[in-house]
């Protein structure tokens, strides 16, 4: 009963996943739309300013009961975020939302790497199977004939490094420590850092703004960081990190069919191949959890 019970909760993990991937997928062109308007330090500080005051509010009473060791790691995890959302934004205002969808996704080949020097044993085939095909299918998306390696691809790279650490991060410390307050945690963090580097860097733009902007800050705060954030740190209690990065990879796919609808990328055939692609991986990863008895975890970790 107990297995039964894991492997469903492992599907349900699952499930969350591919939801935060559609949530963040539409973070792109929406960040991208925020650009526009608002300076890259400001969108951040305005974004975690106003998600780490609601979580904050909501799960206070669940930071009196951790240790020292807990705060460390909620630490960690949150300068984690702030490193690679100051990427995000700077890489994203040399590049486009489609592009920096794209490269950002290929943490789901990194993921591995990082796993098997941590953990000390290489994932399963089924995850490396999936990893590959994810990974093809990003760069079929991400390809064209001319194409340049620029500035914020660069930063859009170290921002796939980062995601792919993130990952790792909240796959080990999800596991040892209440994930609604490891999420608080990371999220004040972060929030801190941003905000004091938005205040040193860039002027105040004011609290003003069209209607427009504070809906999609609204939308980043509420929806592609309190809901995201949560849903990812608990649902990575039941998934083991390749996974859940093969799951998430869908934020690629997503982010550009988003950035297409919105009119800021542009349909093509690569997108179609690349995309079938990603949906193998995303299958192949799936089965596993179909084809596994028990909760798909690290070994050791209970």
């Amino acid at each position: 009963m107990d297995k039964k019970l894991s492997s469903f909760q492992t599907l349900v993990a699952d499930g969350a996943m591919v939801l935060i991937a559609l949530v963040w997928g539409g973070g792109y062109p929406v960040t991208d739309y925020l650009l526009q308007h608002l300076s890259p330090l400001w969108v951040l500080a305005f974004r975690f300013s106003i998600s780490s005051v609601l979580l904050t509010l909501l799960f206070h009473r669940r930071l009196a009961r951790l240790e020292r060791s807990d705060l460390f790691g909620g630490a960690l995890v949150g300068l984690l975020v702030a490193l690679l959302f100051l990427c995000h934004v700077w890489g994203l205002k040399l590049s486009t939302p489609g592009k920096q969808a794209f490269i950002a996704g290929t943490n789901v080949v990194i993921v591995p790497f990082l796993f098997a020097l941590i953990y000390r044993r290489l994932p399963s085939s089924w995850a490396l199977a999936g990893a590959t095909a994810t990974t093809a299918g990003l760069l079929v998306m991400a390809f064209s004939p001319g194409m340049r390696f620029n500035a914020g691809d660069a930063l859009s790279a170290a921002m796939a490094f980062l995601i792919a650490l993130h990952f790792i991060a909240i796959g080990f410390f999800s596991r040892r420590m209440d994930p609604l307050a490891l999420t608080v945690i990371q999220i004040d963090v972060a929030c801190l850092v941003l905000v004091l580097s938005a205040l040193a860097v860039e002027p105040f733009p004011g609290l003003r703004l069209a209607l427009p902007l504070w809906g999609a800050i609204l939308f980043v705060s509420l929806g592609a960081t309190v809901l995201a954030f949560l849903v990812q740190t608990v649902a990575q209690r039941y998934t083991p990190e390749t996974h859940a990065a093969i799951l998430l990879a869908l934020e690629s796919p997503f982010g550009f069919l988003l950035a297409i609808l919105m009119g800021r990328d542009s349909w093509n055939v690569q997108f179609a191949l690349g995309g079938l692609l990603v949906m193998a991986g995303v299958i192949l990863a799936e089965w596993e959890s179909l084809a596994s008895p028990g909760p798909l975890r690290p070994k050791g970790e209970k």
